[in-house]
C-alpha cells in the first residue's frame, strides 16, 4: 500500500517563507550551493512534516554581509533526524 502525505498532495509540505516556530539550522552557503535538490529530495521522501528552505543574509566575524541557507522543520525531532541522517550537510 502505498502511503500518502496529504501536504504533498495539497502542495503544502515545503512553505514559502519559514515561520518563526520552525526549528532552524544555518548551512553554510558554499556546503549547500551545488546540493539543493538533493537534499529537498532527501528531505521529501525521509521525512513526513512541513519544512522550508531559505537563502538569507547574514552577517560574518568580520563584519561583512554573506548568505547563508536555513533550513527548518516544523517538528523538532525532524531537525535532530536531518542533523543525524542526512549525507549532504558535513557536520
Amino acid at each position: 500500500m502505498i502511503d500518502l502525505n496529504p501536504l504533498n498532495i495539497l502542495g503544502k509540505r515545503e512553505v514559502k517563507t519559514m515561520p518563526s516556530h520552525f526549528s532552524k539550522l544555518k548551512i553554510e552557503y558554499r556546503e549547500f550551493l551545488h546540493e539543493d535538490d538533493e537534499v529537498r529530495n532527501w528531505v521529501s521522501s525521509k521525512l513526513k512534516g512541513r519544512f522550508s528552505i531559505k537563502k538569507m543574509p547574514t552577517i560574518g566575524n568580520d563584519g561583512r554581509l554573506k548568505s547563508d541557507f536555513y533550513i527548518g522543520f516544523e517538528d523538532q525531532k525532524e531537525l535532530t533526524y536531518f542533523i543525524l541522517a542526512c549525507p549532504y550537510i558535513r557536520r
